[in-house]
């Protein structure tokens, strides 16, 4: 007898959670499309290469997405929406990453399940950005440009300011050109000062097109010291079309201590395992060099 009361027990609870199951209601989310992001900056987005957007809804973390995109929410009426604008940090997919020198894109919007809202966010830079140099020297489209130095030992060499294949098809870039007979070409940018407070991020943008590999150094001295300790930051492949990337070199000007810095470019011919070279010419182009810090 207990064994078919416990049996009964049993199946009356089972019953009874189903039917519990049955009446609770399914949520329904709301759903933020995220539009890519314009830009109130020199350049406007054209000149940036911001790819994703980093949600947060009522203070919440909701992930990073590569724009546009469609996001499934569970929220209902008033929400405060942030969306940061993001970058992929040193030009690698593997490090997405939020882009601190730009401002989160903040507002209110009235969130309705099983309703889209179209989100259009907007940046700038920071208000607390500290420009290493005007942004118009670094476009070298203006009277007053980024100063750049020779720095290899072949006086044939050189680099040129060129309206030929510009970024954008406007303005002037920097063409640096090597061949069997020069193959080599160093250039350097004048010195700055960076923070070297960890605390302080710093960043790089910059634009180029090239169809041969170069490497970009840091270099840096302290006092009065024309000895450079010199850092090697990245190798560009190359790249049919224009493109951009953003360097976070804070931990660079971090390890290194010194007073002032340089962006130092480096372009060689490539060679092949015998010695001989893969390819008789080549070009790099430069263009917008910004260097940011808090």
């Amino acid at each position: 007898m207990k064994k078919h009361i416990c049996y009964f027990s049993c199946l009356c609870a089972l019953t009874l959670l189903a039917s519990a199951c049955k009446d609770k209601a399914e949520a329904i989310p709301a759903y933020l499309q995220l539009e890519p992001f314009a830009v109130n900056a020199q350049g406007g987005a054209a000149g940036q290469k911001i790819t994703d957007g980093w949600l947060y809804v009522n203070g919440e973390f909701l992930g990073a997405y590569t724009l546009p995109a469609t996001v499934p929410i569970l929220a209902d009426g008033e929400s405060e929406v942030w969306v940061f604008p993001g970058v992929k940090k040193n030009g690698l997919v593997e490090t997405p990453d939020i882009y601190s020198m730009m401002k989160r894109d903040d507002r209110d919007y009235n969130l309705t399940p099983g309703q889209t809202t179209v989100i259009q966010p907007i940046t700038d830079y920071d208000a607390n950005t500290v420009y290493a140099w005007d942004l118009n020297r670094g476009s070298f489209d203006g009277g007053t440009v980024l100063l750049l130095e020779a720095r290899d030992d072949d006086p044939v060499t050189n680099f040129a300011l060129t309206s030929d294949g510009a970024f954008g098809g406007v303005g002037r870039s920097v063409s640096m050109k090597v061949d069997t007979a020069h193959a080599l070409i160093e250039i350097a940018v004048e010195q700055v000062p960076l923070p070297t407070a960890g605390a302080q991020e710093t960043w790089l943008e910059i634009h180029y097109r090239n169809d041969v590999p170069f490497e970009l150094w840091l270099l840096g001295t302290r006092g009065l010291s024309t000895q450079e300790l010199s850092q090697a930051v990245y190798y560009f492949n190359t790249s049919d079309n224009w493109n951009k990337t953003y360097f976070n070199l804070t931990e660079f000007v971090v390890a290194m201590q010194q007073d002032k810095y340089r962006l130092f470019f480096r372009v060689a011919l490539p060679k092949d395992a015998a010695g001989k070279y893969t390819q008789t010419e080549g070009t790099v182009r430069l263009d917008n060099i910004r260097l940011l810090h808090f």
